[in-house]
């Protein structure tokens, strides 16, 4: 396996740019995961940490990168935040000095100002992480998760168990956002209205038939390296990496929900242009679109399409009857065009429908949702949304309170998430 590996790493390397190794000592031989974590102005690190060193162990070693990061012209009060984030890592590394946990640190405090985010900095430990696997010969896992972020017991636990299995490549934690820890009303309400509008896109495409309806919450990630490797890398976006990357992988590889949680932060943030501490920011400016999901019409518009997809190689999707806005979103993106081009670059059916869900995959899919909301069903208040959704298969479930309507949704996700 090592020649392999290697061999993998190489071509890697060679195809995209990738830094020399920080860390040239060699892994432990019984390293089992590799975890990344990105910081960019995280005062409060020592959280996640213990938060994992309170994790079951593994049978083997457990290396955590962090990856401590700001942009080339990083303030000075950036920088002291990051100089405190290395103070506490120094301080928890001091005060574990047997665990099993061995916690490492790459510092890049002068990043490219257009390309310095969470992609880079999450690709430049992921590419770290890559090395270390590399140079023990293994095609171990690598997990993401975030500097504000705390673990449940079997986090690191479930991973290793999950990976065990040698033709999983992809996976990904459940998660909650702890919303009754949030000292302030106004975070709370808004952090429930955020993961309920997320949890309603899920099950709304699930409901469609779409059949990468997944979450892709970056804290919550893992993936084997050879595929990482394989799949050209992390990207270096600002923000959205988490989604690209495993909407590029989902059509292609084989993947599973994770039996543990990811309890993201629930803060306001002007880091990224969008996510989870953006929403909530706008959310505290009064912005009304942070309150608001995709009106569910939406989803039984996509379900028109993709009920007829498993006859799209038999068949010529302009004879197909169509909703009127489904039409017009599909002439958008030249679907009739694209389809007859897939059809002749595939010998088979089977390599055909591969082909098809990767260029139909979740970032085109998301196009499409817009463009309905835009020109056709406009945003509903989220709760809303959710009840809508819900009364196909519980028109019991009337509860107008978003808490509650969240609580079900996240019921329905580990139901879905047990099932495969």
């Amino acid at each position: 396996m090592i020649s392999t590996m290697q061999a993998i790493i190489s071509t890697y390397t060679k195809r995209f740019q990738v830094r020399e190794p920080y860390f040239k000592e060699f892994p432990p031989e019984d390293l089992s995961l590799v975890v990344v974590i990105p910081a960019y102005k995280e005062p409060n690190i020592d959280i996640t940490l213990n938060s994992l060193g309170k994790c079951r162990s593994t049978s083997g070693s457990v290396e955590v990168i962090c990856v401590v990061n700001a942009p080339l012209d990083a303030s000075e009060a950036v920088l002291k935040i990051n100089q405190e984030c290395i103070r506490q890592i120094q301080e928890w590394k001091t005060q574990h000095p047997e665990h099993f946990i061995q916690v490492k640190v790459i510092r890049e405090e002068a990043l490219p100002k257009k390309k310095a985010g969470a992609g880079l900095a999450r690709k430049i430990g992921m590419d770290e992480a890559l090395c270390r696997w590399g140079l023990l010969g293994k095609n171990g896992p690598i997990l993401c998760l975030d500097a504000d972020c705390e673990v449940s017991e079997q986090y690191l636990a479930a991973a290793e168990k999950a990976f065990q299995d040698p033709s999983l490549d992809l996976g990904h934690f459940m998660f909650e956002h702890r919303y009754k820890n949030e000292p302030k009303p106004a975070l709370a309400s808004g952090i429930i209205q955020y993961e309920l509008h997320l949890r309603c896109y899920i099950q709304g495409l699930k409901r469609a038939g779409y059949p990468f309806a997944i979450h892709t919450v970056g804290s919550c990630m893992a993936v084997r390296a050879a595929t990482y490797a394989r799949s050209g890398g992390m990207n270096s976006r600002r923000a959205g990496e988490d989604f690209y990357f495993m909407h590029k992988l989902l059509p292609v590889v084989k993947f599973s929900y994770l039996d543990a949680t990811v309890f993201p932060s629930s803060r306001a943030s002007d880091r990224v242009p969008f996510g989870t501490g953006r929403a909530q920011l706008d959310f505290l400016g009064g912005d009304s679109m942070a309150k608001e999901s995709y009106h569910p019409d939406i989803y039984a518009c996509l379900k028109e399409l993709f009920t007829q997809i498993p006859l799209i190689y038999e068949q010529e999707p302009d004879k197909w009857q169509l909703p009127v806005p489904l039409k017009e979103v599909l002439a958008i993106v030249e679907f009739q065009e694209r389809v007859q081009q897939l059809k002749r670059e595939s010998t088979t059916k089977a390599s055909f429908l591969k082909k098809f869900w990767q260029w139909f995959d979740g970032f085109l899919v998301l196009k499409l949702t817009h463009h309905l909301r835009d020109r056709f069903f406009p945003n509903l208040p989220v709760s809303r949304s959710a009840q809508q959704i819900l009364a196909s298969d519980s028109p019991d479930l009337q509860d107008p309170e978003p808490a509650n309507l969240l609580a079900f949704f996240r019921k329905r996700d580990a139901f879905y998430s047990s099932m495969g």
